[in-house]
């Protein structure tokens, strides 16, 4: 595949095929992903929907988030690093330590979370650690010796610090749960670590999947040279800032401090928010405006459209205090805009990215309908969760469970048709 200007250097038959082996046990997991995590929201109902301080929620979230949005997020990543000439990255054997090691992660902390057991959230803290480690310092590694540069690199970078960061707050936080003993502000901890998270790793993860999706699988204007400057110059300053605000009330600061430093914490998230959820998305609509149809194009639209409804409620959970603007913030920022935008890569760019050449999928099963089908049912369960949300409704809760789980398992299906359709067609004897 080739993006002129964007920093891809196109790859031969033998790259195309370590990157398909290094890559395919992400995008084939992340579907199985969110199918557990719509079971278990039709098994928990309400109770994993009412307050973000519940066990279920936590363990509700984390399948999503590390489950799906991370495993897609690391397949990407990947992807776009081989297919963009940085060394090593297409080693199968590295990538799938990482990928196991996640797995191990996900499956613990999940476990541990619901049930109160601390032994399954302790392996999962080792287990997290090693795969952070693998992958932060191969990616770290490979970014540094990068003979070129351009924009899609330059969001891998933002990504892997993103990355770093929030997975180091996470193993921190997730001792608490483990039973140990936090003494710090563990309210903003846990909002830091979420939006590091959503922003900085899963948002410049995305940033960068748009580089490569509006031109190559819309055939849309690219972003702007400035505008993606903006966005990756903002996303950092509320990365980083946050960060540094939150050692020192933990290391540095007496308990009097740390109460007056929480709000200038939580405003410094501010800036990546105002890029991600503002910026970058009225920048891509625009960019989309007139464009036909096209596999994962519902998909983006949609994802883009509710990225400012989850700055909103951000801002509203923040000031207010009905404990239903947090869950709703977590299901519109989890469900609603990240796993969107993930599907729209994961049914329209994925395929064209590990194709012969970066061609399309074949056609034996139209990738239209993958995403035409796969959007209702999408956009249903996001509608449920939306509705037992708001009326603290078990039997919405449930509904929206099971949607999740019927698209899940389309996308499950869709995926690896599409997946099998990509693949290089054997070269002929000669």
């Amino acid at each position: 595949m080739s993006a002129p200007g964007l920093g891809l250097a196109p790859g031969g038959e033998s790259s195309g095929e370590a990157r398909r082996i290094t890559v395919l046990p992400f995008f084939y997991t992340a579907p199985v992903a969110l199918l557990i995590a719509g079971a278990l929201l039709f098994r928990w109902g309400a109770l994993a929907l009412s307050t973000p301080w519940s066990s279920l929620t936590l363990a509700l979230t984390h399948v999503v988030t590390l489950g799906f949005l991370t495993m897609t997020g690391l397949g990407v990543f990947y992807a776009l690093a081989s297919a963009s000439g940085l060394e090593g990255m297409a080693r199968p054997r590295w990538a799938h330590a990482v990928y196991y090691f996640l797995v191990l992660g996900v499956a613990g902390l999940a476990w541990g979370t619901s049930h109160a057991d601390s032994r399954p959230v302790f392996l999962s803290i080792g287990a997290v650690g090693v795969m952070a480690a693998i992958f932060v310092f191969r990616a770290a590694r490979a970014l540094r010796r990068a003979e070129q540069d351009g924009p899609v690199l330059g969001g891998l970078r933002l990504a892997v610090w993103g990355f770093a960061l929030a997975t180091f707050l996470g193993i921190w936080l997730a001792h608490g749960h483990g039973g140990m003993r936090f003494p710090g502000l563990r309210s903003l901890w846990m909002q830091v670590h979420l939006s590091i998270a959503l922003l900085g790793w899963l948002g410049a993860m995305l940033v960068t999947a748009s580089l490569i999706a509006l031109p190559g699988d819309f055939g849309a204007a690219p972003l702007g040279t400035r505008t993606g400057a903006a966005v990756m110059g903002l996303t950092r300053v509320g990365l980083f800032v946050p960060f540094v605000l939150l050692l020192y009330t933990y290391f540095g600061a007496d308990t009097s401090l740390q109460a007056r430093i929480e709000p200038w914490a939580a405003g410094a998230l501010v800036p990546a928010a105002a890029a991600i959820w503002l910026i970058h998305p009225v920048a891509c609509l625009y960019s989309l405006r007139g464009v036909g149809p096209a596999p994962g194009l519902g998909y983006w639209r949609l994802g883009l459209m509710l990225a400012p409804l989850v700055f909103l409620v951000a801002l509203s959970a923040r000031a207010g205090s009905d404990p239903r603007l947090p869950m709703l913030f977590g299901w519109l920022a989890v469900f609603g805009w990240g796993a969107t935008l993930f599907s729209a890569v994961l049914v329209g760019t994925v395929p064209r990215l590990l194709g012969p050449g970066g061609r399309a999928a074949g056609p034996g099963l139209s990738s239209a309908l993958v995403s035409r089908v796969g959007l209702g049912l999408h956009a249903g369960a996001l509608a449920a969760g939306l509705v037992g949300i708001l009326w603290v409704s078990d039997a919405w809760c449930r509904l929206a469970g099971a949607l999740v789980f019927a698209d899940a398992a389309w996308l499950m299906y869709g995926l690896t048709r599409l997946l099998l359709e990509s693949r290089p067609e054997p070269a002929s004897p000669a």
